[in-house]
């Protein structure tokens, strides 16, 4: 883990601790949001960075960015690789090319999907398979944090390989040593990811 890339996350304070609902219904005592990051340039372009020399160790054809969060990340991406880049829709268009893919992608074309954060990653599933259904290739994805909650599994059912930038345990860890985290706090929230599914406050 990159004590820079955690200090940058922490100094565009995308953590949040409380009582919160997800997505899925379920309760958390952390809520992270990623997209906030774009609004602290500084720290944007350090994650960027980071997140470019993964790119180009992957040697992919086209970044594409998982809507909505993913897309700042992939297009300030594609422009520091210099790379093209396209965006995956959650559903297909109702109107025109009734595509999820927008931008040029050709078949066989080798992809990265992009996103700011994997949880069980059945999210990304519906992304990867936009992206296939156009003939182009999809063996990876990168996303900022990995909350380690079964996405690197689910994804490898897809014959995909999920990269990360840090884990939310990392960042966690982090915090508390620089003590921007109180006891309390921390422990709700270690607590809470070794066990999501019976976690309750």
């Amino acid at each position: 883990m990159s004590e820079k890339l955690a200090k940058a996350l922490c100094d565009a304070n995308i953590m949040k601790f409380g009582l919160f609902s997800l997505a899925s219904g379920r309760k958390s005592p952390v809520y992270v949001d990623v997209r906030v990051l774009p609004s602290s340039p500084k720290s944007f372009s350090l994650v960027i960075d980071e997140a470019v020399k993964k790119i180009k160790e992957l040697k992919v054809d086209v970044v594409a960015g998982a809507e909505t969060a993913g897309i700042p990340i992939a297009a300030a991406i594609a422009i520091k690789a210099k790379l093209p880049m396209i965006y995956v829709r959650k559903r297909p268009k109702s109107y025109g090319t009734m595509s999820f893919i927008e931008g040029i992608l050709e078949k066989g074309q080798k992809v990265v999907l992009i996103d700011d954060m994997i949880t069980d990653g059945r999210s990304k599933v519906r992304f990867i398979e936009g992206i296939r259904k156009e003939g182009a290739i999809c063996e990876d994805s990168l996303v900022i944090i990995d909350r380690e909650q079964g996405g690197t599994d689910n994804l490898a059912a897809e014959k995909v390989k999920l990269h990360s930038l840090i884990t939310l345990k990392e960042l966690l860890e982090y915090m508390k040593k620089n003590k921007l985290v109180d006891e309390d706090n921390y422990k709700i929230t270690m607590n809470y990811l070794g066990n999501p599914e019976q976690w309750n406050n």
